[in-house]
């Protein structure tokens, strides 16, 4: 039997989810726990296509974009490491999904909830002990007081999910699925799941395995994110050795501790300086691969012209 293809590969995760409205409603439902009768019962997918150009392309996130009959919108990805700027770039794209709503005059009252449903395959929170964490906007002294729910994130840590098989309920069998579907037999599937619609997931990924154009398209996604990790990794120590070596020289002037924040200051700007040079990337992408801001890449940009 070939290999399955692994289901925290962006490129499968959205042609399984984009594919079959029933799945993605079972997983939206499921990890939302939304009670039976109130829970979504149709989804349009937004954005099904994956370009071919897109397979390659760093920095692209292969999301799933969906909206359900009530207007409400959601942003359903898998995120497989771990990006310096991750929660900027979240509500950033959060908040346009909500703005774009609106076209010009428009009434405010149309506006429709934005809810975010990303899973991590990595621990952006290591010091909670928990795996699966809401926010939304909240009176810091009263929890309960709301501004409003229109804008949520739900985060899923994958790494925090391993439970017994006997004690999950249908959220908790997702989670440990994304992490197993590929290592899963007809005879685990049995054992392990009571959700029919997990099941129906397995199938669609045992077909999706067995195309050779789909494992050829997963094996270059899974080739150009190593190439990205790896990319960002060089410019970031090439740009913190030359941040640090002119942090030190400020540093014998007002001492090792001014140095080493000056170090790290500098580090972040040769980041963006070494990553604006080599024109591959957007200043969006800059600015969350150096711990920038927007309008800081945009100075550099215009001194480096």
């Amino acid at each position: 039997m070939q290999k399955l293809l692994s289901l925290k590969n962006d490129f499968v995760f959205k042609k399984i989810f984009s594919q079959d409205q029933e799945i993605l409603i079972d997983l939206i439902n499921s990890v939302l726990r939304l009670p039976e009768k109130s829970g979504i019962v149709s989804v349009t997918v937004k954005n099904p296509e994956i370009l071919p150009d897109e397979i390659e392309k760093k920095f692209i996130i292969l999301d799933v974009r969906a909206v359900d009959q009530s207007g409400n919108e959601y942003d359903i990805e898998i995120q497989v490491r771990r990006y310096e700027n991750y929660p900027k770039r979240t509500l950033y794209y959060l908040c346009k999904m909500y703005g774009d709503q609106l076209n010009k005059g428009e009434n405010y009252a149309a506006l429709c909830p934005v809810i975010g449903i990303h899973f991590l395959d990595y621990e952006q929170f290591p010091d909670n002990p928990d795996f699966h964490y809401h926010f939304y906007l909240r009176d810091t002294r009263y929890p309960d007081l709301s501004l409003t729910d229109d804008i949520s994130l739900h985060i899923f840590e994958l790494p925090g999910i391993e439970y017994s098989i006997k004690h999950r309920d249908k959220m908790q069998e997702w989670m440990y699925f994304f992490n197993h579907a590929h290592e899963e037999g007809e005879n685990t599937m049995e054992a392990n799941y009571s959700n029919p619609m997990i099941k129906k997931a397995y199938d669609a990924l045992q077909f999706l395995s067995a195309d050779e154009k789909a494992r050829d398209l997963a094996e270059r996604r899974e080739k150009a994110l190593k190439d990205e990790a790896m990319f960002l990794e060089e410019a970031r120590n090439l740009g913190m050795k030359e941040g640090f070596k002119k942090g030190e020289k400020k540093g014998k002037k007002e001492g090792k501790k001014e140095g080493r924040k000056e170090g790290r200051k500098e580090g972040r700007k040769e980041t963006a300086i070494n990553l604006l040079k080599m024109k591959l990337l957007t200043e969006e992408q800059i600015a969350q691969a150096s711990g920038m801001n927007i309008k800081e890449i945009e100075k550099l940009k215009y001194e480096l012209n």
